[in-house]
């Protein structure tokens, strides 16, 4: 007989065996109420991902520009949330919502300060692997593990017990991808712009705090021992940042720049960018800039300068002062400055149109960003005698014409963003309603950057030409460099070395362009006006595509502008590395 304990363990073990295996829990039907349950998590996920693009892309325009950021990324992005979701399909055994949300949130907390970090290598990277490496720290590491958790939370819709595991899985990847994710970040990307003209809440460092916070919360697992590991990246954020717009940080960046003999006197994001006030100690000048580009800057009436002669202060820039010689180009009849109109398209700082109000020009001007006037007004001395109007030109215009508006003797064409010139502005159907607006004697100037030995620079050139019925003339800004070759010839290798500063003087009627010798009023007792406001007969050039038969008709034409994008985005490049010549590293990565 065997012992008790014996007995007992044997009847345990007979017990077992005719207990019933356990029950599998029931699946719940998949009702549209539960749908759109488990669709929500997605969702949020997918809106943070999208909203984390566009901040990201927002806080390399300073540092790159906005065209270098964005080259291939919305075809980046697109690839990231198709990684995301067939990582999900290979590496199906992690509890997504437990193991990766917390720890995406508390690096979405880091992600301003790493970005911070890493931008003092902007100038080895370059604008092209910088915004590359950069782009993928501040947004592509989010959006992969969004789209994972994602991708985990549809797997309860059994689409892959229904369609097979290749649709299955494919079929909610494509769907959220491009159904949802690309028109969202797409929205987010015309909506910020304007929501940084009525709130610095949504500058690209407060807008990334905010977004981790948002990940933190939709959470299911806070594990808070790990959440408070992000407490010293927001400290940071908010206390030493200098990308942070606060008044302490503001103080952070000042003290960082005093040994490069740099200040900042204000910044603020707006519709067209960041815009920042700089002043040089050493060299005592000011400068507007906007992301990474300057927009003009003047030296300033300094008591050595006095001494000197200078009686007022001096752009930076003579490509502005040319672009005032527009009231030197002989007219039938003459107009006098106090019967004058002006249209002047894009401010930059007022150089050209503070220098029409001075001579009592009604002058209208027509500028998108309203801080780019506000601090025209205020740092730069934009007289308040004009006609202000704070829109987008293009449609501007475009209504003017429509229901025939004012016609101007005077139009000054201006427009320059991102590193680029903003095509819209060139093409001919808008060229055409500018000359719409000036009177029969009307001129026109165009200030134009570019490549002559690019095709998208010959092609602007010459719809600007086409526009006005050839009755134009181009001057460069300054003298070529001694590369050898005709500068004027696009196939010369000086022309392929040429990136330049170029205005076009254009007449409404028919008639040669000649200019008027300068007197003392027209100089505005200003010393550099009196070398660079009249243009140099040695500084004219040919029109690329003039002599050119076969590409006489080639013009920039509405809707052509995305075929581009390409041209554009090496212009911008080269316009970077300009810029980095102009102002020290530092300065540009400080923001």
């Amino acid at each position: 007989m065997p012992p008790k304990w014996k007995h007992r363990e044997l009847k345990q073990q007979s017990e077992k065996k005719t207990e019933e295996p356990p029950k599998e829990p029931e699946k719940q039907p998949l009702t549209p109420v539960r749908v759109l349950r488990l669709l929500g998590l997605p969702a949020a996920l997918l809106a943070l991902a999208a909203l984390t693009s566009r901040a990201s892309q927002a806080s390399l325009a300073p540092i790159y520009g906005a065209i270098p950021s964005g080259v291939n990324h919305g075809e980046a992005v697109t690839a990231t949330v198709l990684l995301g979701c067939v990582w999900r399909y290979y590496f199906s055994g992690l509890d997504a919502r437990q193991y990766v949300l917390p720890y995406l949130a508390l690096w979405a907390f880091w992600i301003p300060g790493i970005q911070n970090y890493l931008l003092k290598y902007s100038g080895q990277l370059g604008p092209v692997v910088g915004a590359i490496v950069l782009g993928f720290v501040s947004c592509h590491t989010v959006i992969i593990p969004s789209a994972y958790v994602a991708a985990e939370v549809l797997e309860a819709l059994e689409l892959q017990e229904t369609f097979g595991p290749v649709i299955g899985a494919g079929l909610p990847a494509v769907a959220m991808d491009l159904l949802y994710f690309r028109p969202l970040e797409v929205l987010f990307a015309r909506i910020l712009p304007l929501a940084h003209t009525y709130s610095g809440v949504f500058s690209p460092v407060k807008l990334q705090l905010l977004i981790a916070a948002a990940y933190a919360l939709i959470s299911p697992v806070k594990p808070y021992w790990l959440l408070s590991l992000a407490a010293p990246g927001v400290l940071y954020s908010f206390l030493a940042n200098p990308h942070m717009d606060a008044p302490i940080t503001t103080n952070t960046l000042n003290n960082a720049l005093q040994p490069l003999d740099w200040k900042l006197l204000d910044r603020q994001w707006s519709n067209t960018g960041y815009l920042s006030v700089l002043e040089s100690s050493e060299a005592q000048y000011r400068v507007l800039r906007c992301d990474h580009s300057l927009l003009g800057g003047e030296w300033l009436l300094t008591d050595q300068r006095r001494k000197e002669g200078w009686k007022v202060n001096e752009p930076i820039y003579n490509v502005f002062e040319m672009l005032e010689a527009v009231r030197l180009v002989e007219q039938e009849p003459a107009v006098s400055d106090s019967e004058a109109k002006a249209l002047v398209v894009g401010l930059g700082i007022g150089t050209a149109p503070k220098a029409l109000i001075a001579h009592g020009i009604n002058t209208t001007i027509v500028e998108l960003d309203p801080v780019v006037h506000q601090f025209a007004t205020k740092y730069f001395d934009l007289p308040r005698e004009h006609a202000a109007v704070l829109q987008d030109a293009v449609s501007w215009v475009d209504r003017e014409v429509a229901k025939g508006g004012q016609r101007y003797d005077y139009i000054i064409h201006d427009v320059f963003t991102g590193g680029a010139e903003p095509l819209p502005f060139f093409t001919e159907a808008f060229l055409s309603n500018l000359r719409s607006l000036l009177k029969p004697s009307g001129v026109i100037a165009v200030n134009y950057a570019g490549d002559l030995g690019m095709d998208l620079t010959a092609r602007t050139l010459n719809t600007i030409d086409q526009a006005f019925d050839r009755q134009c003339k181009i001057y460069r800004d300054q003298p070529s460099a001694p590369t050898g070759g005709d500068a004027a010839s696009p196939s010369s290798e000086a022309a392929k070395e040429d990136f330049l500063n170029m205005v076009i003087f254009c007449r409404s009627t028919p008639g040669e362009i000649t200019f008027r010798k300068p007197n003392t009023a027209d100089l505005l007792g200003s010393k550099s006006r009196e070398h660079y406001l009249l243009p140099k007969p040695e500084l004219e050039i040919n029109f690329p595509l003039r002599k050119d038969e076969s590409r006489r008709d080639e013009v920039l034409r509405k809707g052509e502008e995305g075929q581009w994008a390409g041209q554009q985005a090496e212009s911008a490049i080269r316009h970077w590395h300009i810029m980095r010549r102009v102002v020290p590293d530092a300065v540009w990565e400080l923001w």
